[in-house]
């Protein structure tokens, strides 16, 4: 079975080289925190018998039923790594649809965290989660053997694609890309990166100018492995392009980090980061920070939501499930800057799966699966990985 070892993404590592020790001890510690960073969307005294949105018409006509039960429970807490900017117009918007529904919190834990705290709370008398939200593909796994999922078929699921349920219970509401991030001011034009290939090209060229100058997200860290074995499992010649690009590069654990250090000019760019975190970065920089899909091939790690069969506000949650899935909500999905899958949805916020494809090259993304990683294939990854740093 796949241990819950990785690392917490919170904490950065302050060397070029990652002791696996010291990471791999984290996640317990950091699961056993109080839930930090919620938020409130909205008001709390919305009337209980407020009118509902209209529902798609292919719901069943039962689906009523749910929706009233909801109208008792009117809160939700969702165990999550995602950030609040990501979250606020999704709060919104289904508190415009569901106007009870305003009471709604979501931590922002590493992904580590997301798990640990829960399965410590479930096991010493309860947790008041709801959902758990995270992109550690390699976790998801680890809890879809617990059996730990609500049993819920979305009334969506007949227009999603096969894989929106990736995991029994586990549903995917975002497809971000794994992109660079790069520093405009500390590189040439000439210098911009369109790729891990293109990053170690500009490297190569002058060695001493650009060693320590990259950051990478550490395959200790759950996103880390998915982002890190994405890419040398899906794009061709992926362990000879590490190879070249690695030793130039420093290791951490927090998409936050990754992305300060290139706000500093500390690296000149970062890669393996998620396009949830780093466009939206990009963008809101002023023109200091550019990025960049991976030319040479793209992975695109997913991030899923799952109602936990605890749930004190079951119904709710798989209302919150079902919007996150719903045309409707993909365009709020969007608008937080996290990457649409749905082919039907109106938005100009960011671009969807389908854009990504069509930018890259349908042939050129790849969609990481979650699957369990065993401890002993998870440490020769590392080690060869680490290898590659030099």
């Amino acid at each position: 079975m796949f241990s819950t070892r990785f690392g917490p993404g919170a904490a950065p590592a302050p060397d070029r080289r990652p002791s696996r020790r010291r990471v791999l001890r984290g996640a317990a510690a950091l699961g056993a925190l109080t839930a930090a960073g919620g938020t409130l969307a909205g008001c709390t005294g919305t009337n209980a018998n407020a009118a509902a949105r209209t529902n798609p018409g292919y719901y069943p006509d039962s689906y009523e039923k749910l929706v009233d039960a909801s109208r008792r429970e009117r809160k939700l807490l969702i165990y999550s790594n995602t950030s609040q900017t990501a979250w606020q117009p999704i709060f919104d918007a289904f508190t415009d649809h569901y106007p009870w529904l305003s009471d709604l919190r979501a931590t922002n834990l590493g992904s580590s965290a997301v798990y640990e705290r829960y399965y410590s709370e479930a096991a010493t008398g309860g947790s008041s989660a709801d959902l758990l939200v995270s992109n550690g593909g390699p976790l998801w796994a680890d809890y879809a053997t617990r059996k730990i999922a609500s049993d819920y078929r979305s009334p969506e699921s007949d227009h999603l694609p096969d894989w929106a349920e990736m995991l029994p219970g586990v549903w995917v509401f975002s497809t971000d890309p794994v992109v660079v991030l790069y520093n405009r001011k500390t590189l040439d034009e000439s210098q911009y990166p369109k790729g891990l290939v293109s990053l170690a090209g500009i490297a190569e060229a002058k060695p001493s100018r650009f060693r320590g100058k990259f950051g990478v997200y550490d395959p200790t860290n759950a996103f880390g492995y998915s982002s890190n074995q994405g890419y040398t499992a899906s794009v061709p010649d992926g362990w000879e392009t590490f190879g070249r690009v690695l030793p130039f590069a420093r290791a951490d654990h927090s998409s936050g980090t990754l992305v300060e250090k290139v706000v500093s000019g500390e690296y000149d760019a970062s890669f393996n980061l998620s396009g949830g975190v780093a466009i939206p970065a990009a963008e809101g920089s002023g023109g200091l920070l550019g990025w960049s899909y991976c030319a040479e091939g793209t992975v695109v790690v997913p991030r899923a939501a799952s109602v936990v069969k605890t749930a004190p506000h079951a119904n709710a949650a798989r209302l919150f499930v079902d919007f996150l899935l719903s045309a409707e909500g993909q365009a709020a999905v969007a608008k937080g800057g996290l990457t649409p899958f749905r082919e039907d949805v109106e938005q100009n916020d960011t671009d969807s799966l389908q854009d990504i494809r069509r930018k890259v090259g349908d042939d050129l993304v790849h969609l990481y699966h979650y699957t369990e990683v065993p401890e002993d294939t998870q440490d020769k990854y590392v080690e060869r990985w680490e290898k590659a740093m030099g």
